[in-house]
């Protein structure tokens, strides 16, 4: 099973014969079976025809639209799995301030973990005390969470872990890549432009295992409702940010797969952006590290799947208000 990236200006995504075809300027690039693909991400200037999005309707697969510098444009998707009473459960969650405190908390007690397990991976040959303190820094302010009563005072203390973690990512990095703090819309550096775009594509991966479970993913626990947010994707995503997305990054790095020249600047915003080959290999190390497996359930899921699962976990929880059936996210 994958997801379909059409990625080149001028692009075609049409059926033919049991497949889905991409092409451009009538030269067919590649054919994908129908019953191995999942969805499509769609990014600029790209064609799809009537057969296909009635067909992706028909089979309840998404389609989403982003600009070139991952900005979200809109989804297309079948309403099959809406469950109005299952949502009715999650706009009622928000008179339960004990259950979405108790939640909150356990979801940012994950992420810190994993941040912590990204440096000291990444610090095991570096040896470098700063790392070290960093990770001193977090576990400390950690400690307090317990003390968190409010979703605002959870969100202080992840905000501090935050910063500290993101200061000592930018102290790993080559010349070339290196930052000094998290920026967003837009992006200030190279790094943080691969971070953005790397949350924009796990998010939406969310969004649809969401959808899938028949949850409405703009109503979570943690991040305040507003509109066009969808906050329950951003919830659930969290303890997967390090995990999946900055590890990727990190990889792409040090591994050289990613280039500073495969990066421009937007003269409008001053944004740094991944530029059309930098996106192309991006992509491709994104959807490998979905199809890669991991142990966090019993036995060996891909990424993905296990997304999926997640999901569900939450699902139950929500139905049981017994947030104990979450799963806590760890690197292993």
């Amino acid at each position: 099973m994958s997801w379909i990236y059409l990625t080149e200006p001028g692009a075609r995504l049409t059926e033919r014969g049991g497949c889905y075809v991409i092409s451009r300027e009538n030269e067919t690039i590649c054919e994908i079976p129908k019953e191995v693909a999942e969805g499509a991400v769609i990014i600029d200037t790209v064609q799809v025809s009537s057969h296909v999005v009635t067909d992706f309707l028909k089979r309840g697969l998404p389609l989403t639209w982003l600009s070139s510098t991952g900005k979200f444009f809109g989804r297309l998707e079948t309403t099959q799995n809406q469950d109005v009473m299952r949502q009715a459960e999650q706009f009622a969650l928000q008179e339960d301030d004990k259950f979405r405190v108790d939640l909150s908390r356990r979801i940012i007690f994950a992420k810190v973990y994993n941040q912590i397990t990204v440096l000291r991976r990444y610090n095991r040959s570096a040896n470098d005390p700063d790392i070290d303190k960093a990770i001193h820094d977090i576990r400390r302010t950690a400690d307090n969470l317990h003390k968190a009563e409010t979703i605002n005072s959870i969100m202080g203390y992840e905000g501090t872990m935050a910063r500290i973690y993101f200061a000592a990512l930018g102290h790993i990095m080559p010349d070339e890549f290196k930052f000094e703090k998290r920026t967003r819309q837009p992006p200030t550096d190279r790094f943080n432009s691969m971070l953005s775009f790397g949350y924009t594509l796990l998010m939406y991966d969310f969004y649809t295992a969401i959808v899938n479970v028949g949850l409405h993913p703009y109503v979570g626990f943690l991040h305040s409702l507003s509109n066009g947010h969808p906050a329950l994707a951003s919830d659930l995503m969290e303890p997967w940010r390090p995990a999946i997305v900055d590890s990727m990054c990190l990889s792409l790095v040090s591994h050289h797969e990613i280039k500073a020249e495969q990066f421009v600047q937007d003269t409008e915003n001053d944004g740094v952006y991944l530029d059309k080959i930098g996106r192309r290999i991006f992509i491709k190390a994104y959807e490998k590290k979905m199809q890669s497996l991991n142990k966090y359930f019993d036995g060996n899921y891909s990424w993905r799947h296990t997304i999926g699962m997640e999901c569900r976990s939450y699902s139950l929880a929500l139905d049981r208000k017994k947030f104990e059936l979450m799963r806590q996210l760890i690197i292993r």
